[in-house]
């Protein structure tokens, strides 16, 4: 009753004082740390329990599985297994599934998955495609959900938002389509997650209007539908369709939670509405919410976005939470954009600040040095970059990937590991011939710089795209933020080749189209 109720600490005083503690003691004592988040606690009673002799249940093996993400603990779990023949149970060869999963080691999930071929349920197969897009194995998911379709299963509605989930998080429209199909064929699209889990690829894949033609045809919505609906719009710079959708979400008697908050300050952050902004940000309150870190990072965006930075540092000042890295690294991605972010004395605090909070955070002296440089301190910069290279770890590289016919293209910056290496740098060149002279970088010479710029991921996988016969539809992922002189190309390069250009990067989606794009060059 105590673990139940959430006191753990009572449930553990109770238990302490019995003066027999018998096999389903020590189960509720492991399953009630488990449930109450006390994973470790959770795994020491497990321990303590073999210590006394007690032989361990399946239930209690099953609850100490689900705390577990250290391999060599999962394996000795395992071997506990198998020491007491318990290797026949279903349930608990799938807690192991998962634990192998959390823990990182495919390898011992897909052997484990193959000796329960008698035994498999859709539980088993879900886990394998948890575990495979847990880990980032895109493609081991999606070919895993074509060997579940031939040989395992009915899918079930479950295993659809999770593969569809994987096919958002890379954007693979294909992929996520063909899904779709499966699901129609199954009689599951009127799924409410099903649904939910479509608009969210679709909007995630570049193709908003898909995911609305999905959300206006859904008999039932949940919180996810709304909030995927909302963010795909504010990623996809619509806010005024955003905030429509927040408000017909409001009249369906939906309650908006902290995530839909996130979405709408979001949409105004990216279509410059400052009013509107603080509008719903202060309307938090009706709601009976309170703002988090990241509602309080969307205003500070809001304000530094249009060039506000007086009001935006009488915000931080008013802020109820001391800020954090996020709020100070969205000052000074504000202040780096605005052309008065360099007077501002509040780039200087947000760079020390950063400093004191994330010393060995390679993306925070990136921003400072740019800021330095755009102020034509260039000794600060070598010293800034100086001390970034003595960091541990290094900055994250850029990467940008398309999805073809023939599957997934990575790129790298300067990257020439692809079988298409010297076409693709053909193709760029010939671009780059024509739009050589609107580039500009701060503290190197003209010929490095063109290099350099001609280099970035995301121009090897458009040059890519463009060396392919087929008029494929242009559609590029990146994993960091479109830099300015990449977003002026891209703009020059859809008027050159008269083609759409669709690029996705952390922040938003960028359609290109006839030398201009959707956001306006506000982003």
């Amino acid at each position: 009753m105590y673990a139940k109720c959430g006191a753990i600490d009572a449930a553990a005083k109770v238990f302490d004082h019995l003066h027999v503690k018998d096999q389903v003691s020590w189960n509720t004592m492991i399953s009630g740390f488990d449930q109450n988040g006390f994973s470790k606690q959770s795994l020491s009673s497990f321990c303590l329990m073999l210590r006394n002799d007690i032989q361990p249940s399946n239930y209690a093996i099953i609850s100490t599985l689900s705390s577990l993400s250290d391999i060599v603990m999962c394996r000795q779990v395992h071997n506990l297994v198998l020491k007491h023949g318990m290797s026949g149970d279903i349930v608990l060869e799938n807690a192991l599934l998962s634990s192998y999963a959390k823990s990182g080691e495919m390898d011992s999930c897909e052997c484990l998955f193959r000796k329960m071929a008698d035994r498999r349920n859709g539980v088993s197969w879900n886990s394998m495609i948890s575990g495979y897009i847990q880990n980032g194995l895109m493609q081991k998911a999606m070919d895993f959900v074509w060997f579940m379709i031939h040989n395992g299963p009915k899918m079930d509605g479950f295993t659809f938002a999770t593969v569809l989930s994987a096919c958002a998080s890379i954007a693979a429209l294909d992929s996520g389509m063909e899904i779709h199909a499966f699901g129609i064929r199954s009689h599951l699209e009127t799924d409410v997650v099903v649904g939910s889990a479509l608009v969210d690829m679709y909007g995630k894949s570049g193709r908003i209007d898909y995911a609305s033609r999905v959300f206006e045809s859904m008999n039932s919505r949940n919180e996810f539908s709304w909030n995927s609906m909302i963010s795909g719009y504010a990623r996809h710079g619509n806010g005024d369709k955003a905030l429509k959708v927040f408000r017909e979400m409001q009249q369906w008697g939906q309650e908006p939670d902290l995530v839909t908050f996130v979405g709408v300050l979001s949409a105004c952050s990216h279509a410059g509405l400052v009013e509107e902004g603080s509008k719903y940000f202060e309307s938090m309150k009706n709601h009976g919410l309170v703002p988090q870190m990241e509602h309080y990072s969307c205003m500070i965006d809001i304000l530094g976005r249009t060039g506000k930075l007086n009001e935006m540092e009488d915000f931080i000042k008013k802020m109820p939470v001391r800020p954090n890295n996020l709020i100070w690294r969205t000052v000074l991605v504000a202040c780096r954009r605005s052309k008065d972010g360099a007077k501002s004395g509040i780039w200087k605090q947000a760079s020390e600040m950063l400093l004191e909070l994330e010393p060995e955070n390679p993306v925070n002296y990136v921003l400072i040095s740019s800021m330095y440089a755009y102020r034509g301190r260039w000794e600060d910069v070598a010293k800034t970059r100086t001390a970034m290279r003595t960091l541990p770890v290094k900055k994250e590289a850029g990467r940008s990937w398309v999805t073809l016919h023939d599957g997934l293209h990575v790129f790298v910056a300067g990257d020439r590991s692809h079988p298409n290496t010297e076409e693709i740098y053909a193709k760029l060149h010939v671009l780059i011939q024509k739009i050589r002279d609107e580039f500009a970088l701060y503290d190197i010479d003209m010929e490095t710089k063109e290099e350099l710029l001609s280099y970035h991921s995301e121009k090897l996988a458009v040059a890519f795209v463009l060396t392919r016969s087929c008029r494929v539809p242009i559609r590029i992922m990146k994993n960091l933020r479109v830099c300015g002189d990449c977003h002026s190309a891209f703009c020059y390069i859809s008027k050159i080749v008269g083609r759409k250009i669709t690029l996705r990067d952390c922040n938003r989606f960028h359609h290109f189209e006839n030398g201009k794009c959707s956001c306006g060059d506000f982003w």
